[in-house]
């Protein structure tokens, strides 16, 4: 016989309801009943003792026991309602707790800092840049995704881009790499998309504030590259700097090579970033 996970949780949110329904229809029920019970009784005692409408004492003390042993019959048959309805309130609020602690926990293990993309190139680049926002934003507190051809302010910055020969980057401005780093004060730059050996040397050697790692890629290696950058800032998450994260991942010995990985350029003249916690 198939499971069907959808129908019993159905049927349980069904019965669950019920169940509060019940004790909830109960409890009004022998609340009606208990006031009218004290109600009554109460009138009967007044005109007993004040005098007036005596022939009202009798019929209200007996309304007042129908209602009171009304309200202890429906108390009776309520109670095992009302003790699930406990138990289901319960259940319900440790969920609500753990929910929240979860969250928090979560919130807490996010790097306090703002991840940026820049697709300084155009629809070409948007599938890459596109999957390495979904990849590493979960990681940060804060993300910032823009505009094509528009730059945000962030500590950590991917850019999407193409180099012409000079190392310049394409575009109307023809700018570099470091005019970006002094531009968003970014603390580590990562230009995401591939470029030539030559191209990248020519970038690096152009002139501009050397404040920020810059790294260049050569080969995205598909996937490799969103995931080499996730464990990398993990490791930053958890107390590594970012060339002892880096040398982890990607140990720099002669002819290393290391399978599922970027091939990238690591150039860290801001020296051994760590990120706050």
């Amino acid at each position: 016989m198939p499971n069907h996970p959808k129908i019993e949780d159905e049927v349980l949110f069904a019965t669950t309801k019920s169940i509060l329904r019940k004790a909830q229809m109960f409890f009004y029920l022998q609340t009606v009943l208990t006031a009218l019970c004290w109600i009554a009784l109460i009138a009967a005692f007044s005109i007993k003792f004040i005098g007036g409408y005596s022939n009202l004492v009798i019929p209200l003390a007996l309304i007042g026991g129908v209602c009171g042993f009304g309200g202890w019959i429906v108390g009776q048959i309520a109670n095992p309602y009302y003790s699930d309805a406990d138990k289901i309130r319960k259940s319900l609020a440790d969920i609500a707790n753990e929910n929240g602690k979860n969250n928090k926990n979560t919130e807490s293990t996010k790097i306090p800092l703002t991840i940026g993309f820049a697709n300084l190139s155009g629809v070409d680049l948007d599938a890459i840049a596109s999957e390495d926002a979904a990849a590493l934003s979960q990681l940060f507190a804060r993300s910032s995704v823009v505009a094509n051809h528009q730059i945000p302010n962030a500590e950590i910055l991917f850019v999407y881009a193409h180099l012409n020969e000079d190392g310049t980057i394409k575009g109307p401005t023809s700018s570099g790499i470091r005019q970006i780093v002094q531009l968003t004060n970014a603390a580590i730059l990562i230009l995401a998309s591939p470029n030539s050996s030559d191209s990248i040397q020519k970038a690096f050697a152009l002139p501009g504030p050397k404040t920020a790692n810059i790294v260049f890629t050569l080969d995205r290696n598909g996937s490799g590259f969103s995931c080499f950058f996730q464990a990398l800032f993990e490791k930053m998450r958890d107390g590594k700097d970012m060339l002892s994260a880096w040398v982890e991942l990607a140990p720099q010995a002669p002819n290393a090579n290391i399978p599922n990985t970027p091939q990238t350029l690591l150039f860290a003249e801001a020296g051994k970033i760590a990120f706050p916690h």
